[in-house]
């Protein structure tokens, strides 16, 4: 029996640790990484806001339960995306990458598509709301898009690295590659210097 339901959430855990120093006699020396005059200080905000219908709490609590329709992000990223859930189903690409927003919810899958071993491939980002979990008779679990690797290959490129920045949706980065890309000033025209041949002298 396979039983077919859409992914909905994604898991994120953060381990953090302490530093320790110890007691100097003498003053400390400034630290030699210190940020220089007129450096844009730091802006911290949360990753992820707490779910609706919820209060956000300053102290951590630990979790140590699931609840039904969780998935494991890691567990999804590097598998292969079928167009079907039947038997004869075929693989039209990978599940390259998941895009959250603040509040937590997918919301697109970055789809590779092409390409050997990952040589040439492209990948393609689809609303996450298309993803579809089957779980097979033998309880192993498959990504399903009802679409074809036609479709996928045919669709836009959705380059990550020019759209993200160490994780993080970049906005202008996108604007900036555009300007760095624009076409230079064309070469100037580059003269003939060849001689003209020479006029014969006149006979005697």
């Amino acid at each position: 029996m396979r039983t077919t339901f859409l992914i909905t959430t994604a898991c994120v855990a953060w381990v953090s640790g302490g530093a320790w120093a110890q007691t100097a006699t003498t003053p400390a020396a400034p630290a030699d990484n210190a940020a220089p005059a007129g450096a844009e200080p730091a802006v911290t905000k949360e990753l992820f806001k707490a779910p609706s219908g919820t209060q956000a709490s300053t102290e951590i609590q630990p979790i140590s339960s699931v609840s039904e329709g969780q998935v494991l992000a890691s567990e999804f990223i590097g598998k292969a995306v079928y167009n079907g859930d039947g038997d004869d189903a075929q693989s039209i690409g990978e599940l390259n990458d998941l895009i959250l927003t603040p509040d937590g919810t997918v919301h697109a899958a970055v789809i590779g598509v092409g390409g050997f071993l990952g040589v040439g491939q492209k990948d393609v980002a689809i609303p996450a709301s298309h993803l579809k979990l089957s779980v097979r008779g033998d309880k192993s679990n498959w990504i399903v898009v009802n679409t074809t690797k036609e479709n996928l290959q045919s669709a836009p490129a959705f380059e990550t690295s020019a759209k993200f920045t160490e994780g993080v949706a970049d906005p202008n980065k996108a604007n900036e590659a555009k300007t760095d890309a624009a076409p230079a000033d064309p070469a100037p025209a580059v003269q003939d210097n060849k001689m003209a041949p020479a006029t014969p002298a006149p006979a005697n």
